[in-house]
């Protein structure tokens, strides 16, 4: 195994049996419990059932999806653990995305005043973002991640193999958040992202460049673990990406992915960079045009501006003066706090639907 960020424990794994056997070599069978939830179970538990310490007996499978990040799932966790002798010397093993890698580690986390976890992500975008930071939690009332702790897992175990389980789309959501760690910190990155091929990936390569991407946001948890400062980097397109993603899931019966909404997001965060800090044109053009390529566009017209501003007007990351944006001065390059006003998202609304 090869140390990604030894700060949160993160490891590229080339031989992952022989690494998992390794790291739960100090373990018994008898102290060794599996959690994933349904999608998991399907398309992922079989790369890892020659494991020597898993067994069904001890494998707990949780629901699939956010809706089911709850306390009764929790629940069902922490009774399963109870009724099959999980002590304080047992290890709970979470393969998923960053939903089941949240809840297992807040359940480990909590069981017994807090047992040892392995994470081991199985979605681009649960390897580039939830690995690192050490985040649990589940949402409650509609809520998300309202209850969890700060706890770094035993182990968090990075393989490409899990990603060939994705269609492109899932493929495509989360290297939007790879795109924009190469944008804000590691731009001499860029030109071997943007020569993947999504039709045919080259895992391998994938494998090596998720690694890069995790370097890069480790690079900014470290230097700003409570978000005063500069991890405010890590917003760059989420502004007007959360904005598309809300308005999708209130006017489409099929919203979506996350990391698409972040990409629209970034292509108008790269046009108010243009305005407000100087980015260069044509490299902001080589960049959006590209991103359009893979991702389309976002589907609005001029009558929805006024619904996409209010909800760009709750952002949790404004503050008194206004919408707050993280922008890129140049590739590679960052400026965070920067305030945007009605009138230049408007023109930014107004620049995207003419693209």
């Amino acid at each position: 195994m090869k140390t990604i960020a030894a700060n949160c424990n993160v490891f590229s794994s080339d031989n992952l049996l022989a690494d998992l056997e390794e790291i739960l070599a100090p373990y018994t069978p008898k102290q060794v419990f599996l959690m994933a939830d349904e999608g998991s179970q399907k398309h992922c538990l079989n790369l890892i059932s020659g494991v020597s310490k898993f067994s069904s007996e001890q494998t707990i499978i949780i629901k699939q999806g956010d809706d089911f990040k709850n306390v009764q799932a929790a629940v069902q966790i922490w009774e399963f653990l109870s009724s099959h002798g999980a002590t304080r010397k047992s290890i709970l093993v979470n393969v998923g995305g960053g939903m089941p890698c949240d809840l297992g580690g807040f359940c480990a986390s909590t069981f017994k005043r807090g047992i040892e976890f392995i994470n081991i992500p199985t979605t681009i975008l649960a390897q580039v973002d939830a690995s690192l930071g050490g985040k649990t939690g589940m949402n409650l009332g509609g809520l998300k991640n309202e209850i969890g702790v700060f706890s770094i897992a035993k182990a968090v175990v990075i393989n490409s193999q899990f990603l060939r389980t994705l269609d492109k789309d899932n493929l495509l959501s989360g290297f939007a958040e790879m795109l924009k760690h190469a944008l804000i910190l590691d731009a001499k990155s860029l030109d071997s992202l943007m020569s993947l091929d999504f039709d045919k990936p080259d895992y391998d390569k994938l494998q090596q460049l998720i690694c890069d991407s995790i370097v890069v946001k480790n690079h900014f948890v470290t230097e700003d673990p409570k978000e005063q400062g500069v991890r405010k980097a890590l917003n760059f397109g989420h502004t007007f990406g959360h904005a598309f993603e809300t308005f999708s899931m209130r006017h489409n019966p099929h919203p979506i992915l996350h990391g698409k909404a972040v990409a629209f997001g970034m292509v108008c965060e790269l046009m108010l960079s243009e305005t407000k800090v100087g980015l260069d044109h044509n490299d902001a053009k080589r960049i959006y045009e590209y991103i359009n390529s893979l991702y389309g566009k976002f589907d609005f017209s001029e009558k929805d501006f006024p619904e996409l501003l209010e909800l760009m007007t709750h952002d949790k990351k404004n503050d008194a003066n206004g919408i707050n944006f993280t922008l890129i001065p140049s590739l590679g390059d960052i400026s965070i706090n920067n305030i945007g006003t009605k009138e230049e998202i408007t023109d930014v609304f107004r620049n995207y639907l003419n693209m």
